[in-house]
């Protein structure tokens, strides 16, 4: 298992990376040669690196369990989105359940954003049943 808060949405690299096991250059978040408010971005993988890549199958809890991930997981004033997630080694887990993640209009009724009075943190806490055995 690793878990935590990876500051990666589902569209960024980190979530590819993990999640299919490579990140081609041709990724919005590597190897960018074009100009960003008149500079040229930094590239992330050297010039003859063709790809970034690992050899684990890693699966996402929540993608899992219910098909995608949820609509967030984190949820202040000036964001809400996906940050934080459970991937599992699907050779040798597999989960069975995930915790339900509170509704926006749960979060609202209590206060304009995390954290608040019913959630002490900007994070939902996101919770996974395993089982030994993978697929």
């Amino acid at each position: 298992m690793l878990c935590g808060d990876f500051n990666s949405t589902p569209e960024n690299a980190v979530y590819d990376l993990l999640s299919s096991g490579v990140v081609h250059p041709g990724h919005p978040d590597v190897n960018l040669d074009d100009m960003v408010d008149g500079r040229e971005r930094e590239r992330v993988l050297p010039q003859n690196i063709h790809q970034l890549s690992h050899g684990f199958r890693l699966g996402s809890a929540y993608a899992t369990v219910t098909g995608t991930e949820p609509a967030f997981t984190n949820y202040t004033g000036g964001f809400k989105g996906v940050l934080d997630y459970m991937w599992y080694s699907s050779e040798l887990l597999r989960p069975l359940s995930t915790s339900p993640v509170p509704k926006e209009d749960e979060i609202r009724d209590i206060g304009i954003a995390m954290p608040s009075v019913g959630f002490s943190s900007d994070h939902i806490l996101i919770m996974a049943d395993m089982q030994f055995g993978g697929r």
